[in-house]
């Protein structure tokens, strides 16, 4: 089975053995099987941790029997959901952001302010926008991108 982050620039893949790596544990902390198989089991299920949140990853497994031959690879696509915002943060941030546009800081507070707003993903930066409206007036000239 290999995967690998789809979203990313370059190469970027991970192979693993079933046998060498998951089996044993010792290649990938982020890989192991969810269920033990057994001799009537046709199926294996893994579990696969380590993913980036909002992202898309593309899944290729395929079979070798015991002298070598390689069966047709299946592939799969899946994304990640977005990361849970933190509504509390979200409203922190709007006041710290009411703040800097409203010259009730020092120059310190406001780049540390700004810099927290330009880290901020987009789920993150629209619970901001919304307590920010509710809680004060519109945001005014400010372009939220």
């Amino acid at each position: 089975m290999d995967y690998a982050n789809a979203d990313a620039v370059g190469p970027r893949e991970t192979l693993l053995s079933f046998v060498d790596d998951i089996l044993s544990g010792a290649r990938s902390p982020c890989v192991m099987l969810g269920d033990i198989p057994n001799i009537l089991s046709s199926s294996i299920s893994m579990i696969i941790r380590c993913l980036d949140p909002d992202t898309t990853y593309m899944f290729r497994l395929w079979a070798v029997d015991n002298t070598g031959r390689r069966s047709s690879p299946s592939e799969v696509t899946i994304k990640t959901p977005c990361p849970t915002v933190d509504d509390v943060k979200a409203q922190e941030i709007a006041d710290k952001i009411y703040n800097l546009f409203n010259g009730y800081t020092s120059g310190k507070e406001q780049q540390t302010a700004y810099n927290t707003l330009m880290d901020l993903g987009a789920p993150t930066l629209h619970r901001v926008l919304y307590h920010y409206n509710q809680r004060y007036e519109s945001f005014g000239e400010f372009t939220w991108r």
